[in-house]
C-alpha cells in the first residue's frame, strides 16, 4: 500500500474527539493512590482512558467499549479490581502527560459539570450520543438577525468594474440566518448587523473563527459585501462555498488597488495615467539607464536605484505624507550627511514610477502598497457599489491604506491579528467599533499555556486577553529531545533557509514525497544562488572572499553540514535535480515551510524544528521570532511537535 499523502492525513483526522465520562480530578487520584472511580460510568470512562493511552482506538470502538464497560462494572462490582488495579505511585504531573497522550489519540476527558450531570442521572448506564453531545460546548446554534437596509446612492456599477456582478442587491426585509457559532462570533456578527455602515476594527486569535465570520457574511446578503484578502488561494477557497449567482465581489488585493486605480482615473484624480500592480524583468543598470538616474559618490547608478527603493519602500509602510530623510536612513551611508541627493534621486524615481511614459513598457514595479500611498495623496476613495469591505489579514495593511479605506461610506471591517504581522506593530482603527475574538475553534486547550507563554513574549503595549483553545478539541503538545523522533508526515516548520535545504535533501534522499512551500521554495532558491556563485568562483580560482565569509557565519551558527553540502558538489544543477523531485501538496506525505511563511494554512500535524524558536539568520527574511513561533504553533488542530525547550528557546530569542 503506498504510504498516505498529507491531504489524506487530514482526512483521516477526526473532526471531533471522543469524550470519556471520566473527571480530571478523579483520574488524578488514581494515578496518585490507585483508587478507582465509584461509579460505573467513570469506571467505564478511565478503563478507556486506560486502553486508549497504551494504544489509539476508532471513536466507534472507544462507544462501543464504554457500553459494554459500563453494563461489566454494573452488574459484577468485582470487576473493578482486576480491570482497574495496579494504579497508583505517580507523581501529579503524569496528568498532563496523560492528557496530553490522550488527546493525540482523539481522546478527551469530559468537562467535569457535564459528567457530573450524567453521573447523577445515569450512572449505570452508558448514555451515548446524548453524552458526546453535551459535550461539545464550543459551537452552539445562534439565531443572527440583519435589519433591512436602505438603498444607496451609489454611483452606476460599471465606474465599479465593467466585467463584475453588481454588487447593489439590497434587502428591504429583515434578514435572519442560524448558524452554529461561538459566543463570541455570535456578538461580532450581531455588531456588523447592527452597523452596517461603520468601521469595524475585530482582532482576533488566529483558528477563532475569522473567515468563518467572512462566509457568514456573504452567505447573509451576498453583494452587499466585497472581500479582499491577500493572495489568490484565499480568494478562491471562499468561491466554492458560495451560490453561484451571488453578486458578491471576492478581490485579492492586486486585484482591489488595480480595481481603485482605475476607477480614480475615470473620476479624474489620477490624470489619464492607470497605475497597475506589476513586478519589472529589467535588470537594476537598464531601469538606472532609461529613468536617467546618476550616481551618488562611490555608488553607481544601479545601487543607488536598489537604495533609494528601499527608501521608497520604508516610506510607503509609513503614515508620512511626504519622502523624508529618515526614510533613507538604513540606506545612506555615514550619519545622513549627504542624504539630500539620494533624497532627491528616491523623488525621481517615484515620479518616475507613476509616469506613463517610463512605465509604457513596464520599466519599474509597482506594488500594492505603492499604490495605496498614490491613491491615498491623489484623494482617491473606494467606489461606493462595493459595499461593505471586508479585509482579511489587515495587520499587513500600510497605514496610506489604513486611511483611504476610513473614508469609504458603506463601511469596513478589518480582520486581523497583530501578532501575525512579522514585523513592526499594528495600531487600532481610529474612529472605529473594537471587538475581538480569543477562542481558537481549531485547537483544543491543550495548547493553551504553550500559545500564551508566547503571546506574552510579544511585547504588544496592550495585554489581550488570554489564547483560549476549544474544549471539545484535541490538539496534543508533543515534546521531543531529537528531531528524529518527529514523524515524517504532515508540516515541518524551520526557521533556517538552509536547515529547510538540509531536511530537503535528505527526505528525497529517503524516498519521501516532499513538497515546499512556495513563498519558502522561493527564498530557498535565491539564497542558494550565493553559495553556489561563491563556491564556484573559488573552484575555477577566482575571489574565494564570498565563499570564505559565507563558511565563516555558518560556523558561527553551527552549521557546518551546510557548508560540506555546497564544497561536496551542491551546484545549480543539483539543485534542479531538487525541484523536479518536489511533489504537489495534494500528493506529498510531507510538506515543509519556513516559519513566516504557513499563513492561512492547518494540518493534523505539524512539527517545528528548534530554529523556528530563534531569529532568522538570514538578515533579508527579518522578522519577529515569537510572532513567526505564534504563527507556526497555531497551524496545529491534532498533533503540535515542539523541542523539549522550545519555551526557553523562545524567550531567549525575545530577550536577546
Amino acid at each position: 500500500m503506498p504510504p498516505l499523502s498529507v491531504a489524506m492525513l487530514e482526512d483521516f483526522a477526526p473532526s471531533s474527539p471522543c469524550f470519556l465520562p471520566l473527571r480530571r480530578r478523579v483520574l488524578a487520584r488514581y494515578l496518585a493512590h490507585g483508587i478507582p472511580p465509584t461509579l460505573a460510568l467513570e469506571q467505564a470512562g478511565l478503563l478507556a482512558a486506560l486502553l486508549c493511552r497504551q494504544q489509539p482506538q476508532p471513536p466507534a470502538h472507544i462507544e462501543r467499549l464504554l457500553h459494554e464497560a459500563c453494563a461489566l462494572f454494573a452488574a459484577d462490582p468485582g470487576a473493578v479490581p482486576v480491570q482497574l488495579g495496579g494504579g497508583g505511585g505517580q507523581g501529579a504531573d503524569v496528568l498532563e502527560t496523560w492528557q496530553q497522550t490522550l488527546a493525540g489519540a482523539g481522546v478527551l476527558l469530559a468537562d467535569e459539570t457535564v459528567v457530573e450531570h450524567f453521573l447523577a442521572t445515569s450512572p449505570l448506564e452508558y448514555p451515548g450520543l446524548a453524552f458526546q453531545q453535551a459535550c461539545q460546548v464550543t459551537l452552539a446554534e445562534h439565531v443572527i438577525r440583519w435589519p433591512a437596509l436602505v438603498e444607496d446612492d451609489g454611483e452606476a456599477s460599471a465606474d465599479v468594474d465593467d466585467e463584475a456582478p453588481d454588487a447593489a442587491r439590497l434587502d428591504r426585509q429583515p434578514v435572519e440566518r442560524n448558524g452554529l457559532y461561538t459566543s463570541e462570533q455570535a456578538r461580532v456578527l450581531r455588531a456588523i448587523a447592527a452597523n452596517p455602515d461603520e468601521l469595524i476594527d475585530l482582532q482576533g486569535y488566529a483558528g477563532t473563527g475569522k473567515g468563518h465570520l467572512v462566509l457568514a457574511l456573504l452567505d447573509a446578503r451576498p453583494g452587499r459585501y466585497t472581500y479582499v484578502a491577500p493572495t489568490r488561494g484565499q480568494v478562491e477557497a471562499f468561491r466554492p462555498r458560495l451560490p453561484a449567482d451571488a453578486a458578491t465581489r471576492l478581490l485579492t488585493q492586486i486585484e482591489f488597488a488595480n480595481l481603485l486605480a482605475r476607477h480614480a482615473t475615470r473620476n479624474g484624480r489620477l490624470g489619464s495615467f492607470v497605475p497597475n500592480y506589476r513586478q519589472s524583468t529589467l535588470r537594476p543598470r537598464e531601469v538606472a539607464s532609461r529613468i536617467g538616474l546618476q550616481s551618488i559618490g562611490a555608488r553607481s547608478p544601479e545601487q543607488v536605484l536598489l537604495a533609494v527603493f528601499e527608501g521608497i519602500n520604508r516610506w510607503c509602510a509609513s503614515a508620512a505624507p511626504q519622502l523624508q530623510a529618515r526614510h533613507l536612513q538604513r540606506v545612506v551611508p555615514g550619519a545622513m550627511v549627504e542624504a539630500a541627493p539620494y533624497l532627491a534621486a528616491a523623488e525621481h524615481v517615484w515620479r518616475c514610477m507613476f509616469d506613463p511614459v517610463v512605465q509604457k513598457g513596464g520599466c519599474l514595479s509597482l506594488g500594492v502598497a505603492h499604490i495605496g500611498k498614490w491613491l491615498w495623496l491623489h484623494g482617491a476613495t473606494p467606489p461606493l457599489q462595493l459595499g461593505m469591505i471586508l479585509v482579511d489579514e489587515a495587520h499587513d495593511l500600510s497605514p496610506a491604506w489604513k486611511q483611504l479605506l476610513a473614508t469609504h461610506a458603506p463601511g469596513v471591517v478589518s480582520l486581523a491579528d497583530p501578532h501575525q504581522r512579522l514585523q513592526g506593530h499594528v495600531p487600532r482603527w481610529s474612529s472605529s467599533k473594537q471587538l475581538e475574538m480569543h477562542q481558537s475553534v481549531r485547537q483544543g486547550s491543550q495548547v493553551d499555556s504553550l500559545v500564551n507563554r508566547s503571546l506574552a513574549l510579544d511585547g504588544l503595549d496592550d495585554a489581550p486577553q488570554p489564547f483560549h483553545g476549544a474544549s471539545d478539541r484535541a490538539t496534543a503538545v508533543r515534546r521531543y529531545a531529537r528531531w528524529e523522533e518527529v514523524p515524517v508526515t504532515g508540516m515541518r516548520l524551520y526557521g533556517s533557509v538552509w536547515r529547510l535545504l538540509l531536511e530537503t535533501t535528505r527526505l528525497l534522499a529517503k524516498g519521501a514525497r516532499v513538497h515546499v512551500h512556495p513563498a519558502s521554495l522561493r527564498t530557498l532558491q535565491r539564497d542558494v544562488q550565493v553559495p553556489t556563485d561563491a563556491w564556484r568562483s573559488r573552484r575555477e580560482g577566482g575571489s574565494a572572499a564570498r565563499w570564505e565569509s559565507f563558511a565563516r557565519a555558518c560556523e558561527q551558527r553551527g552549521q557546518r553540514e551546510v557548508v560540506d553540502l555546497f564544497a561536496s558538489g551542491f551546484d545549480a544543477a543539483a539543485m534542479a535535480r531538487l525541484l523536479a523531485a518536489l511533489v504537489e501538496e495534494a500528493d506529498a506525505t510531507v510538506v515543509l515551510c519556513l516559519a513566516p511563511h504557513p499563513k492561512n494554512m492547518q494540518y493534523a500535524r505539524v512539527s517545528m524544528s528548534a530554529c523556528c524558536f530563534g531569529a532568522s539568520d538570514d538578515a533579508r527574511l527579518r522578522y519577529h521570532p515569537v510572532r513567526a513561533a505564534y504563527l507556526a504553533m497555531t497551524r496545529a488542530s491534532g498533533e503540535l511537535w515542539v523541542p523539549q525547550d522550545a519555551a526557553d528557546l523562545l524567550e531567549a530569542s525575545a530577550a536577546a
